[in-house]
């Protein structure tokens, strides 16, 4: 569909046009040649001016491609808007782009409606040309936002007249804003009861893989464990040390849920999440996520799988972007059983929630199973 056109004070033009023809004429008719100079002056000028209003911007096109860009609270980011004008040059005009607030304009005036932000950027383009407006902006709060609204203002040359074009079709870019990255003080306790990667001084399983000494061979040891070379050179059977290993996986279980409504401190829900998923990616810790938010799909809530680095970083950081207050919630007891039955419970669970008592049974049948900690509040959290 592209540009819709508005144009105002065209009528106006068509009349001063009629009126300097009909003088034109009159002058001719008269022998006025002095007065016809002035009036085929006057009518060359209108009528140009009429033709611009009638052709400028018919040819100007957006290029309108999906683009989602992801920046950090306070982080610095930019809109990229790309036109390539085939028609008329356009002079003087006004860009004017909506979007949503979770990103701030800077160093541009700027107007609040609601939710939206709206921007005015100066605007020309000439016959041919193709250009890029680029429109800086500061992540102001967690969230996604949209370009929701386009519009180009083209002024006449001469009189009051303009030119409105609106963009009717879906705006594609995106600007995401992760939330914000606080200090929480967080403690993982791997389980030394199943194996993993984790190194622990005190657990059940080795890692064959990265053996560290060797000690005096005794029969309990099993004969593939024997260091040969070893043995060789201290004239004794000699046994293989290896690092001590423990399973480290940890569930992040979310409850968002306040009887049919979200919680009124998600953002601080968010923000406290957001600082574990840190310190997990930063001691190369793997974590799985799930929030009692509806989603479709086999998975009728938010999940994502366990996993570790830079990948499953974005992947939870983008999770808690797009958790909105409108959502629609879940029982967090639901979720926790299809969780129990369809994925089974790692070494670790963290549950965060502010409704300890709902959760009893489920907390109480979750701890038997594995390593269970209940973060009641952003600053501390409570054993299970």
């Amino acid at each position: 569909m592209g540009w819709v056109r508005h144009e105002e004070g065209t009528r106006q033009q068509s009349i001063i046009l009629g009126v300097l023809a009909v003088a034109l004429f009159m002058a001719f008719v008269f022998l006025q040649y002095e007065a016809a100079a002035v009036l085929s002056f006057g009518t060359a000028v209108f009528g140009l001016q009429w033709a611009y209003i009638k052709q400028a911007g018919k040819k100007l096109a957006y290029d309108n491609v999906f683009v989602r860009r992801r920046i950090l609270y306070g982080g610095e980011s930019e809109w990229e808007l790309e036109f390539e004008n085939g028609g008329l040059p356009i002079w003087g005009g006004t860009l004017k782009v909506w979007f949503q607030d979770a990103v701030q304009p800077m160093g541009s005036h700027n107007e609040r409606f609601g939710e939206l932000v709206e921007v005015d950027v100066p605007f020309t383009i000439g016959f041919k040309e193709k250009i890029i407006v680029k429109i800086p902006v500061i992540g102001h709060h967690r969230g996604l936002a949209r370009l929701k609204k386009m519009e180009l203002d083209i002024p006449l040359p001469f009189g009051d007249g303009h030119v409105l074009l609106e963009y009717q079709d879906r705006l594609l870019q995106e600007q995401m804003v992760y939330p914000k990255l606080r200090n929480f003080p967080f403690h993982n306790r791997p389980s030394s009861q199943k194996a993993g990667y984790f190194n622990l001084n005190h657990t059940l399983f080795d890692d064959p893989f990265q053996p560290v000494g060797t000690r005096e061979y005794l029969p309990t040891d099993q004969f593939h464990h024997i260091h040969w070379k070893a043995s060789a050179r201290m004239q004794s059977y000699q046994t293989k040390i290896f690092t001590q290993v423990a399973n480290e996986s940890v569930l992040f279980a979310v409850n968002v849920a306040s009887h049919y409504a979200t919680i009124p401190n998600l953002e601080e829900r968010a923000e406290e999440l957001a600082s574990y998923i840190e310190s997990c990616y930063r001691a190369g810790i793997p974590y799985a996520l799930a929030v009692n938010v509806r989603a479709a799909g086999a998975v009728p809530y938010l999940y994502l799988p366990s996993g570790e680095g830079q990948k499953q970083r974005q992947k939870a950081l983008e999770l808690l972007a797009v958790l909105s207050k409108d959502h629609s919630t879940m029982p967090f007891n639901a979720m926790a059983n299809h969780l129990e039955r369809h994925d089974g419970l790692p070494s670790t669970a963290y549950v965060l929630t502010d409704e300890k008592a709902d959760i009893a049974l489920i907390t109480a049948k979750w701890g038997k199973r594995t390593q269970l900690a209940v973060l009641k509040s952003r600053q501390g959290r409570e054993p299970a």
